[in-house]
């Protein structure tokens, strides 16, 4: 059962009051933890015991430090630690840190850490441990190669288009384990940045969706249960058993190589100062973006009903129909650059357009864009002849006007093609380099919290230091944010004790 909860007010004050005997003995190295103290202060579980209560019966023996354990775990990324068992020994030795966690009594052990992310967890976790036993094939590494940049092609044709079906009317599947981790980072995290402002403006969001391999701890070769090796053969395909049996293969299209392992699909606020990631999501590495992009922006509405989207930047990966008829039944502006291999589809061209370059400007008879002149209301985007723009003698005859040609484009007949923000305009260049904040806060959860150096061997722990790495992004906007030293909050405190 749920055990006793020590209010975050009373946290601090006990926090604060040791702090002062920690600095009698080693004040230096207090001030040199001052920013990983300071996150932690601003961290107000009590915004999670809504989701937390439910995890537990009510019966049994009363859960202990949970409030210390979440906070234990933020510190241990923000400390550049991987492993939870050494962690947990040298929490439990290091009276500084047994203190800034917040525990009371004996410190939990490694078990009691991973008891609490397995809470955490929607599912039990006996059909893992199946999964674990279970002889499989050989997974072996596919050979085909493709270029840089290029990912796996969807295992599905026209899986997109059924997928938005079912999202419009209301029939696509929401269930996913992760359905808690993800209330648990919206509700305690990302409210609390939208209520600080760092998020943007909330009714009017400007999203970045990214995906991005996340290796696998255990090896793609598993456990061979056959005999071969005692027969001089070593390199057989015989059934064997995996300790990561969520894992699969996948195409790092930026090291080009395939990877073995999940994808990590994020959301990033990209119209503030920090590049805050709003949503999480891990999926199989063989899934493409393009599919997972569909699953997550009705997530995402669904876990913040308070939040209005009103820009969606993507990679080519989302450059398909559907994705632009989702956007714009939700209202939603999609940046979304023109995949190159992608054939754009021209039907009911108007008179004096032959087809569409790159950029999504239409071409003349003599296969010259026209040139963006702006929005005329219900007769859509204006188009002009390039040489009547210029001032420039044409070497046509379109048309006997000085004015030039002139054509029409409504967003209507192909969204993907005539975009709300027409594609080649300054705005649509420079709204587009937002996206650039996806791959900033990928860097910040792979590189500067290394959630990888675990070695994680299942979908669940890699997903859950994901989402410590996220926290303590956050955490660190906070940090700098509010802007309260540690200093001030101990002369406050020596005052009132005064």
């Amino acid at each position: 059962m749920f055990g006793s909860w020590i209010p975050h007010r009373d946290y601090v004050k006990k926090l604060l009051l040791n702090l002062h005997f920690h600095c009698l003995f080693d004040r230096n190295r207090v001030f040199q933890m001052e920013k990983s103290i300071m996150k932690l202060i601003h961290l107000d579980l009590d915004k999670s015991l809504s989701i937390l209560r439910p995890l537990y019966s009510n019966t049994g023996t009363p859960s202990r430090e949970q409030a210390g354990i979440i906070r234990s775990l933020v510190l241990m990324l923000d400390q550049g630690y991987c492993s939870i068992p050494k962690w947990a020994e040298k929490v439990a030795n290091d009276r500084l840190l047994y203190d800034i966690c917040g525990f009371d009594g004996k410190a939990p052990s490694a078990s009691s850490y991973y008891d609490f992310i397995d809470r955490l967890w929607k599912g039990s976790k006996e059909p893992e441990i199946r999964r674990k036993k279970k002889i499989r094939s050989c997974r072996s590494k596919p050979r085909q190669k493709y270029k840089k940049g290029k990912k796996l092609p969807p295992k599905h044709k026209g899986i997109t288009k059924k997928l938005v079906e079912k999202t419009l009317s209301g029939r696509l599947r929401s269930s996913r384990r992760e359905e808690i981790l993800q209330e648990f980072f919206s509700r305690l995290i990302v409210d609390t940045s939208a209520q600080l402002g760092l998020i943007g403006n909330s009714q009017a969001l400007s999203i970045a969706g990214d995906g991005s391999p996340y290796y696998s701890g255990s090896s793609h070769y598993g456990v061979k249960v056959c005999d071969c090796k005692s027969k001089g053969i070593y390199n057989c395909k015989c059934h064997r058993r995996y300790s990561d049996p969520d894992a699969t293969w996948g195409w790092d299209s930026y090291r080009e190589c395939y990877f073995y392992g999940d994808t990590l699909y994020m959301f990033t606020a990209t119209e503030a100062k920090y590049d805050l990631p709003i949503y999480i999501r891990i999926v199989q590495a063989k899934r493409h973006d393009s599919s997972t992009t569909i699953f997550a922006m009705q997530e995402f509405r669904q876990l913040f009903p308070q939040f209005t989207v009103k820009d969606a930047l993507f990679d080519g990966a989302m450059d398909n129909l559907p994705t632009y008829q989702l956007c714009r039944h939700w209202g939603i502006r999609p940046f979304i650059p023109l995949d190159d291999n992608s054939k754009l589809t021209e039907d009911n061209l108007p008179q004096g357009v032959v087809g569409f370059d790159n950029k999504g400007r239409p071409l003349c008879l003599g296969c010259i864009p026209y040139v963006n002149w702006g929005n005329c209301g219900d007769k859509g985007t204006k188009y002009r002849c390039w040489f009547a723009v210029n001032g420039k003698q044409a070497p046509c005859c379109c048309t006997g006007s000085h004015y030039g040609k002139t054509v029409y484009i409504k967003s209507d007949d192909n969204p993907r093609l005539f975009t709300p923000v027409p594609r080649g305009t300054d705005a649509f260049k420079e709204k587009l380099k937002q996206r650039s904040g996806a791959e900033r806060s990928n860097k910040r959860v792979f590189e500067d919290y290394k959630v990888e150096g675990g070695k994680m061997r299942s979908s669940r722990q890699r997903y859950f230091r994901a989402v410590l790495a996220a926290i303590n992004i956050h955490l660190d906007a906070w940090y700098w944010h509010i802007d309260v030293s540690l200093a001030e909050l101990l002369e406050n405190t020596m005052q009132q004790c005064a």
